[in-house]
């Protein structure tokens, strides 16, 4: 994993800028590659099973304070709940008929309410 210092971050950034946008991503592979190349299997043609990758994705997401919580809610509310996003700009029409853009936007809305309510309830205790 490539780790850099906010003024080595800084002077990337900066650098990236003096790259032509169409040329850019690969500008940045290529450094990325060069800094931190990937891992080479310690066996030849050592793959990661499917469920060997998925687990690698919960841990990683535990380790960023990451969990999937799978909710069930009535068909009612969460209808409600897209014409608010629709009316505030969060969502699109269009947007609204894709399901995984609806839950992306529906966990958006619980993420700032709880910030929200953490952030009240440390100044009040």
């Amino acid at each position: 994993m490539l780790a850099l210092t906010d003024a080595a971050l800084a002077r990337l950034c900066i650098a990236a800028t003096r790259i032509d946008p169409r040329r850019r991503r690969q500008w940045l592979k290529d450094i990325a590659a060069r800094l931190d190349p990937p891992r080479i299997a310690e066996t030849p043609n050592c793959e990661r099973s499917p469920a060997a990758r998925r687990q690698a994705r919960v841990r990683a997401r535990r380790k960023n304070g990451v969990h999937i919580y799978r909710l069930p809610l009535h068909d009612i509310w969460v209808e409600g709940l897209i014409t608010q996003m629709i009316i505030y700009g969060r969502l699109t029409e269009a947007e609204a008929l894709n399901h995984q853009r609806v839950e992306i936007e529906l966990a958006r809305l619980l993420e700032e309410q709880g910030e929200t309510w953490a952030r009240e309830f440390r100044t009040h205790f």
